[in-house]
């Protein structure tokens, strides 16, 4: 008994010992996969984010989140670890989180005495705004770069919470894709491949990790944290079989290399998206086709006006925008904003205008030299020095019909040179803004500036007057030296405006209305005269319909003041009539208008037109495709199908047979063109690797039928070494290849210094190429109509080639 009370305990005790010994957990467990599903996390935030570079200007706000996101992850998984204090992970990465929000520029610049919370969704709220109201790529600014970094510590602390149970890991993948969805519907070049990728190598990395992250415990899979070399290999197969998915997938599915919108273009929200880059918007308006009016309005004048929305000053940056913080006025309701013009030979006139399906947007479009608006419900504010109005969102929802009295301006040459003498001698303040010019560091914006006005003043006789230089410049725009195209060219760089993009127009002498209203405007700089750019619409649609004032019921109070009988004439506007002119200062009248841009508006009274404008098809300069094109003779109807339509109703045996027939008549059919064009193309082949005195005119008219095929043809007074150079310029990845062509050409047809044998390898292989690339850069339809449908067919190369040498270019 005795030694049963004695021994029992003892194996009771081992056994408690054991038993405690089983469950117990470490102190610190799983470190290594912890932190390696921390990288991958981190890794996937950023990759997501970083994927929105092109929504968001530039790339300045991306360095903010590298700290901020990673202490987020790492801090949960060195917690984590810690089984005593796991459960304060989440706390741990609010407060980096809050942190990292508190010692941001936009917090720090509070200076306003609100409180921090206040000053946070203040500033969120600002950043919504700027981002509604803007066309990608939304300008970067501290409150923009704020809402950036919110979102993705959000995400950060929404996988966070996630990860922290075994059943909820896997749904962090949703909250990681947010940012790339965003990017693929907003970005003109789409989410981007190498984000993506990164994207998905982080998220297969932390799934792979899930298992060893919950293990708690010892000796589980044999003691290994991490995954068995085998298991690696596989699922590293398994990652480059995703992302080479991911890259096939890219050639057909929207929002990857193409985002889901084109150029220019949102989702709709509550607001009409008014780019800060306000000229990009319009190109998207007129190339957009939409005839769908969207303002109606009415007005005594006899000459439908120019509608303002917003005005550029400043043409010096990079970018030209709209100039912030101008001194405004804040009002609410209706009220007479101020008179700082010369009403001096006008007319008294008023409009009256209304949004058949609600107005969107918060840019109040004006006539010039509006003094009195009526009708607004809210608050507005009215930029003085540019005469602009800007409308709050409760005004925004609330306005629907706005009456305008304004001067409309109405002298003659005659009377602006008085004005002019009158003020002669006086000092006159205008803002550096207005006169100065875009910064040129080799000075071939001045020099080509230069040339374009001599050209402009007839040569070389310089007007006298500051209206003479500025008529000058507008007729020389419109008198048939240039070419009006919505579509010249379609190619990043040259839509919107800037010094870049106003040298290639004076060069190429073709475009639209931003790029006529921005060469006039900085022309006129470079002839003295203060300028600006206005944006908004040309004068709008005659609908025939008209209003008096005793018999409108929704007269307002300015048609009211109106004599009884005054007629007002009715007028749609839509995106067609999207507009950009220049505003040039002349002493003793101010700012006025000017149309420079052909076939669009009408010239002012004080700037008549000698001639009738010379429309694009009577025009000289080299024509391109608008988008308004005129079906060709092949598309008319003809008797044949009707034959053929009565004979199988006849004889339905014959459809039988007739069918192939005609399939394969066609298929031969389309089969011709290609067959001549690569005839034509080996021909030329044999005779470049011959190597002789021809070699070079072969490889010439072979580059010209690439060209044409490929919808970049050379221009008609385009010598070797422009169109060559103008390739180059639109596709630098082709820059050597065309340098060699250019040089054995060159060489060739100006010192006979022929292709030689030897040569016709490392030609033949640079044609190759650019063949290639042009090709490859079309969307797949048109590449499929270049191959049955090639141009350079029916063309006749030498021909053109003749025609440059005798014009010596």
């Amino acid at each position: 008994m005795t030694t049963q009370l004695t021994d029992t305990p003892t194996p009771q005790r081992a056994d408690d010992q054991e038993s405690r010994k089983m469950p117990q957990t470490p102190v610190i467990a799983n470190l290594l996969p912890r932190v390696l599903a921390a990288v991958c996390l981190a890794l996937a935030v950023l990759a997501g984010t970083a994927s929105l570079t092109g929504v968001i200007e530039g790339f300045s706000w991306f360095p903010y989140l590298l700290i901020p996101v990673f202490a987020i992850h790492l801090l949960s998984a060195f917690i984590r670890t810690v089984h005593v204090i796991r459960w304060l992970a989440l706390p741990a990465a609010l407060l980096a989180a809050i942190v990292a929000v508190a010692n941001h520029d936009t917090m720090t610049a509070n200076t306003y005495g609100f409180s921090a919370t206040q000053w946070f969704f203040s500033a969120l709220s600002e950043a919504g705004i700027q981002l509604a109201t803007q066309v990608p790529p939304v300008a970067s600014s501290i409150y923009v770069d704020f809402a950036v970094l919110v979102l993705a510590l959000c995400v950060s602390l929404i996988v966070e919470l996630l990860a922290t149970f075994r059943r909820t890991a896997l749904l962090s993948i949703i909250v990681l894709s947010f940012a790339p969805i965003v990017a693929s519907l907003f970005k003109q070049e789409g989410a981007g491949i190498g984000y993506l990728a990164l994207l998905l190598i982080g998220i297969l990395g932390f799934v792979a990790l899930i298992p060893h992250i919950f293990t708690t415990t010892p000796g589980h899979h044999h003691g290994r944290t991490i995954a068995e070399p085998k298991t690696l290999g596989i699922f590293s197969i398994t990652v480059l079989a995703c992302v080479g998915s991911l890259v096939a997938a890219s050639a057909w599915m929207p929002g990857f290399r193409t985002g889901m919108f084109p150029e220019g273009q949102r989702p709709s929200g509550d607001l009409l998206a008014n780019n800060v880059d306000p000229l990009i918007n319009l190109g998207r308006d007129l190339r957009s086709n939409g005839s769908d009016p969207f303002l109606t309005y009415y007005t005594t004048a006899d000459q439908a006006p120019y509608l303002r929305t917003q005005v550029i000053r400043n043409l010096t940056g990079e970018r030209w925008e709209p100039s912030e913080g101008l001194f405004h006025s804040d009002y609410y309701g209706d009220v007479a904003v101020n008179n700082n013009f010369s009403t001096f030979s006008s007319t008294e006139e008023v409009l009256q205008m209304t949004w058949p399906k609600g107005n969107r947007n918060p840019l109040l479009p004006l006539p010039d030299r509006s003094y009195l608006v009526n009708g607004i419900v809210g608050d507005w504010t009215w930029t003085h020095e540019t005469s602009t109005a800007r409308l709050s969102g409760d005004a925004l929802s609330a306005t629907n019909d706005v009456s305008v009295a304004y001067s409309q301006l109405n002298v003659t040459p005659q009377v602006v040179e008085y004005l002019n003498q009158l003020v002669e001698g006086q000092d006159t303040f205008i803002a550096d803004d207005y006169t100065q010019l875009p910064q040129d560091p080799d000075n071939t914006l001045q020099s080509l500036l230069d040339e374009t006005l001599q050209e402009a003043y007839k040569q070389g006789s310089t007007p006298s007057s500051d209206l003479e230089k500025a008529v000058a410049l507008q007729d020389f725009f419109r008198s048939g030296n240039f070419v009006y195209s919505e579509r010249t060219p379609l190619r990043e760089g040259y839509d919107g405006a800037n010094a870049e993009v106003v040298k290639a127009f004076l060069a190429r002498r073709q475009g639209y209305c931003v790029h006529f209203a921005s060469a006039m405007a900085l022309l006129a700089r470079e002839a003295g005269i203060p300028s600006r750019i206005a944006v908004g619409y040309a004068p709008g649609v005659a609908t025939g319909e008209s209003i008096t004032v005793d018999s409108s019921e929704a007269a307002s109070a300015l048609t009211n003041s109106l004599e009884t009988g005054t007629e007002l004439k009715g007028y749609t506007v839509s995106g067609q009539q999207a507009h950009a002119w220049p505003e040039l200062y002349l002493d003793g009248i101010g700012w006025v208008p000017f149309e420079p841009t052909p076939g669009r508006g009408y010239t002012p009274t004080y700037a008549p037109e000698p001639t009738r404008a010379v429309t694009e098809q009577e025009s000289t300069a080299p024509e391109v495709p608008t988008a308004r094109s005129t079906p060709s003779s092949s598309e008319s109807p003809s008797e044949t199908p009707q034959a053929t339509a009565g004979t199988q109703s006849s004889d339905d045996s014959t459809a039988i047979w007739l069918a192939p027939l005609i399939i394969l008549l066609v298929i031969a059919g389309l089969c011709i063109a290609p067959w001549r064009r690569h005839q034509a193309r080996q021909k030329r082949l044999e005779v470049i690797r011959a190597g002789n005195q021809e070699s070079a005119q072969a490889l010439w008219n072979e580059l010209l039928s690439v060209g044409m095929d490929a919808s970049v043809p050379c221009g008609v007074h385009e010598s070797v070494g422009d169109y060559l150079v103008r390739l180059a310029d639109d596709h630098p990845r082709l820059t050597e290849e065309l340098r060699v062509l250019q040089r054995a050409i060159e060489l060739s047809f100006y010192a006979s210094r022929h292709i030689q044998e030897q040569e016709a390898p490392g030609l033949l292989n640079a044609l190759h190429e650019v063949q290639n690339q042009l090709r490859g850069e079309l969307p797949i339809g048109r590449r499929i109509l270049s191959f049955l449908f090639p141009k350079s067919v029916n063309s006749a190369p030498g021909d053109r080639r003749k025609v440059q040498q005798s014009t010596g270019k």
